[in-house]
């Protein structure tokens, strides 16, 4: 502990109560002097709030956490992270796969997995074999299973433009979870894919209507 800090705190705080007390005193019974006072005081207090206090909270707060004895380490989504903002693609899927191994139970991750392997590295077949396989080998809660087939249905409709596909899932979504948010989810996920569907059909035929007239 900083000895000497803390006596220059405890001295400024003295000094600061002794000047309160004597500003309140000299005021006596004036309206204006007491609405000036007021405000002066407040402005110092923030400043004192801010300059000094706050800095000391955080201070106590720090040295109690690493006086503490625990260790601090990162955790392997914020290393994998790192690893995609400096492009290592392939070391983010690492450390998200030893992040699985000692948790398997972690569908962001394999969701996050199956995303670079998709978006990052161009590989849509691999990320469904990701998310496939996660998803038959752990015993998910409903939400996270949830999850996983709506990634899985995502990259076929935005990736593969395999509607059918996407279609066929949905359906399994509503057999497996009737009644439920995700069946309405599933639903409304079928209205997009009609609209994604006839989308991309307009746009193959203005491409088949330019190719044919050039």
């Amino acid at each position: 502990m900083d000895i000497k800090g803390l006596i220059i705190r405890v001295a400024i705080i003295g000094a600061a109560v002794w000047l309160v007390r004597f500003g309140w005193n000299r005021i006596g019974d004036d309206p204006a002097m007491l609405f000036i006072y007021v405000i002066v005081l407040a402005v110092v207090a923030g400043v004192a709030m801010v300059k000094w206090v706050l800095p000391w909270i955080g201070d106590a707060a720090s040295t109690a956490m690493l006086s503490s004895g625990e260790e601090v380490r990162p955790d392997e989504s914020m290393k994998a992270a790192a690893k995609v903002a400096q492009g290592d693609y392939e070391g983010a899927i690492a450390e998200y796969e030893k992040s699985l191994r000692e948790n398997p139970k972690q569908a962001f991750a394999v969701g996050e997995m199956a995303k670079i392997c998709n978006e990052k590295l161009g590989d849509a077949q691999r990320a469904l074999s990701v998310l496939n396989q996660h998803l038959a080998a752990t015993q998910w809660s409903e939400d996270d299973a949830a999850f996983l087939r709506f990634r899985i249905v995502d990259i076929h409709v935005d990736t593969l433009k395999d509607f059918e596909k996407a279609r066929e899932l949905l359906q399994q979504v509503i057999a497996e979870f009737p009644n439920t948010r995700h069946s309405a989810n599933a639903h409304h996920k079928m209205n997009e894919v009609e609209q994604a569907q006839f989308k991309a059909i307009q746009e193959q035929r203005l491409k088949s209507a330019g190719s044919g007239t050039a």
